[in-house]
């Protein structure tokens, strides 16, 4: 998540500016000390006189090193204020935002069945084991889509072209490519027939891939 303290000068100048006008006004409810709000106040009022005069054709190395060291004291008391006393549920949504501060999203991530499917390559390793590569179909990233666990690749020895990927009972949940797939000495010279398709953390699967083929060497 970004950081909710600007980087640019100019921007927090402004941005501390309303911080501490909502922090003047709500500190009683908010519970932070008139201490502490005299502290944030100085700081911001300062650190907006510095950056005005580091940002004028007349500044000086002084000036600027002055307004850097004023900015780390005011980043400091506004990440104490808010990261300490201002936790939810302290504060609303609404009155995050007048702050400037991120609204924390509270409704779980629902992840969707795969919609997408993998597209698998075979290759030989050596004796009585093969590799199966996959990827994304139309995309060059071997990078699992977005909610996607692994790929449950569905194999089988077979006499004949299965119909579909339901002939192919022999099945692993590989988490990342490539898979090696191993056979026995009675496998050895046979064709074995290969499915892929994408499995989400929740076990909800995708469509199958096309059915590919190869000899178990």
């Amino acid at each position: 998540m970004p950081d909710y303290i600007p980087q640019k000068d100019a921007e927090l100048a402004a941005w501390s500016a309303n911080f501490t006008a909502q922090v003047i006004t709500n500190a009683p409810a908010w519970g932070i000390s008139e201490d502490e709000v005299a502290e944030l106040q100085n700081a911001s009022n300062a650190f907006a006189a510095l950056h005005a005069q580091a940002d004028s054709p007349a500044k000086t190395a002084v000036i600027v090193a002055e307004k850097n060291a004023v900015r780390k004291t005011l980043v400091a008391k506004i990440r104490a204020i808010a990261g300490f006393r201002l936790k939810n549920p302290v504060l609303t949504g609404a009155q995050r935002t007048a702050l400037g501060l991120h609204v924390r999203d509270t409704a779980p991530t629902t992840i969707p069945p795969p919609v997408t499917r993998p597209e698998p390559d075979i290759d030989v390793v050596d004796v009585r084991r093969l590799k199966v590569r996959f990827h994304d179909m139309g995309s060059e990233s071997r990078a699992k889509p977005y909610g996607v666990s692994g790929a449950v690749i569905a194999c089988a020895v077979l006499d004949a072209p299965p119909a579909s990927p339901a002939a192919l009972t022999r099945t692993a949940l590989a988490t990342r490519t490539p898979h090696v797939l191993e056979f026995t000495e009675e496998e050895r010279g046979k064709r074995v027939y290969v499915a892929v398709c994408w499995q989400n953390g929740k076990g909800q699967r995708g469509p199958w891939s096309e059915i590919k083929s190869a000899i178990v060497p």
